[in-house]
């Protein structure tokens, strides 16, 4: 963990300071905000804290900007790009019409918008008012965090943003601005510091030791992230699956000296089955949870966020978006095209039912209708009953909006906003302890842990063996990685981070 390293360092002798040297970091803004909180430990002891940057993408410099100064490579051909936020939503619905595609679209709550891409050529206007809503907070936010670290102005900071003059800010112009102090080539920065890389270390491979140690008694932090589905490989760090949670729970159930759990949520959801399931398994775990909201905990994020005794978001959070949506694929018209005929032959109402190269049965369409508003009351009474808000306000912050975690505390949906530290610090308020350790789940397995979960190694081998496929797989295919088809869904289908 980077955070428990870099704090780790500040104790540490041989640790003399910490150089930040980023390159198109991959992460989200509320894990960058777990790694400010650490610096700002780290510099308690004193000890310097330095960034150097070539080519700077937003989230490079903004971690660069935790630093106690930030130097940068004179090149005409290096700089900052301080892009601001942005979604991007693609539609379908004119080409899916073109392949002879058609997709019924089950859906309850008004701003759910995740159906949106394959049955309009826009956002409906709610939709897309909620969406700018919330990309608005994040960008203030973001400007706000530079101001902050920077000692800028806020109005400075804005005019960078809005009326600079080029894409990329070169290293006399941020210095000119205040985005950084000065302008080294890395060699020179080198010799200012005395840095060698023989008395380098790479936070990956620092090691000090393991946070548990310090007590008896601990605070369970598990990282759940990803997108819900079920999955019989349960430690795939990319997915969320009941799988997983049991193990893990199973497991901190059975250690006396656990006496309290932090979930760590960075999702979109996903299936809306699954959440259902860890929503109970969390529910019936008898040891206090808090939840830490990450970049994301929205939809099925949020559903099994609601079985905790207390919720936490980061202030970078996006959480929300209560609603149910199914895609139904029907590609007769496909198969017409390019000469595919299908033919069932059934016994019973809805045998053979969703067959995708045959027309889909008005009387499925208005089953699954049915099944969706109860599918979203469940959601709904989840919330209600969870955090205890009434029946005549549920639909106020339903109806797939999403929120901020700042509209979100004052809706009700959360209880209060920080970081990691925070929660595992109320984690120990609820648990009655001031004296504890803190250890991270899900463990790292090694290859044979891999060969060891069920039929891992059957299914890989079939799937290799076995080369047959028909016509319409890569369609099928491709529909699934925009949108999964054919299930309930508590999804939230932006791209925010």
């Amino acid at each position: 963990d980077i955070c428990y390293r870099i704090r780790k360092a500040a104790d540490d002798n041989k640790i003399k300071g910490i150089l930040i040297k980023p390159n198109l970091l991959q992460t989200n803004y509320a894990n960058l905000n777990e790694i400010d909180a650490a610096l700002q430990d780290f510099k308690k002891s004193h000890k310097p804290v330095i960034a150097y940057g070539e080519v700077l993408a937003q989230k490079d410099y903004l971690l660069c900007a935790m630093a106690d100064k930030i130097f940068m490579d004179p090149s005409a051909s290096a700089g900052i790009v301080l892009e601001g936020v942005a979604s991007n939503v693609l539609f379908y619905k004119d080409a899916l019409k073109k392949l002879g595609i058609k997709m019924h679209i089950m859906q309850e709550g008004e701003f759910k918008g995740a159906a949106e891409p394959y049955t309009q050529n826009s956002l409906s206007p709610g939709t897309e008012e909620n969406l700018r809503k919330v990309l608005k907070s994040r960008y203030e936010l973001i400007q706000q965090d530079i101001s902050k670290m920077r000692s800028m102005k806020i109005d400075t900071v804005q005019n960078i943003y809005e009326n600079r003059p080029d894409l990329t800010i070169n290293a006399q112009d941020a210095i000119k601005y205040g985005l950084i102090d000065e302008a080294a080539t890395w060699e020179e920065l080198q010799k200012k510091y005395d840095i060698t890389d023989k008395y380098q270390i790479s936070i990956s491979d620092y090691k000090s030791g393991t946070e548990a140690s310090i007590s008896s008694d601990k605070i369970a932090v598990v990282y759940l992230s990803g997108n819900i589905t079920p999955s019989i490989n349960y430690n795939n760090p990319n997915v969320i699956s009941l799988n997983s949670v049991d193990r893990i729970l199973d497991k901190l159930a059975d250690d006396k000296t656990v006496k309290a759990v932090v979930l760590r949520i960075n999702s979109p959801g996903g299936s809306a089955l699954e959440s259902e399931l860890i929503y109970q398994r969390i529910k019936a775990f008898e040891k206090p949870v808090v939840v830490s909201m990450g970049g994301m905990a929205a939809s099925g994020g949020y559903y099994i966020s609601c079985a905790s005794d207390y919720i936490i978001a980061d202030p970078q959070t996006i959480t929300g978006s209560i609603g149910v949506v199914m895609a139904l694929p029907e590609a007769e018209e496909l198969g017409n095209k390019i000469g595919i005929e299908s033919q069932t032959i059934s016994y019973g109402k809805f045998a053979g039912a969703g067959n995708i190269l045959e027309k889909t049965d008005p009387e499925l369409l208005a089953s699954l209708k049915r099944e969706s508003a109860s599918v979203y009351a469940e959601f709904k009474q989840r919330v209600m009953d969870s955090r205890k808000i009434g029946a005549d306000k549920i639909d106020l912050v339903a109806e797939g909006r999403v929120f901020s975690a700042s509209d979100a505390k004052g809706n009700g949906l959360i209880d209060d906003i920080g970081n990691l530290q925070f929660a595992i610090t109320k984690a120990a308020d609820l648990a009655k302890i001031t004296k504890y350790g803190v250890e991270s789940y899900p463990k790292k397995v090694t290859i044979w842990d891999l060969f060891r979960q069920g039929n891992w190694l059957q299914t890989s081998s079939a799937k290799a063996i076995n080369k047959e496929s028909n016509a319409i797989e890569p369609i099928e295919d491709y529909l699934k990685k925009t949108l999964p088809t054919n299930q309930w869904l508590y999804f939230c289908p932006y791209k925010l981070d």
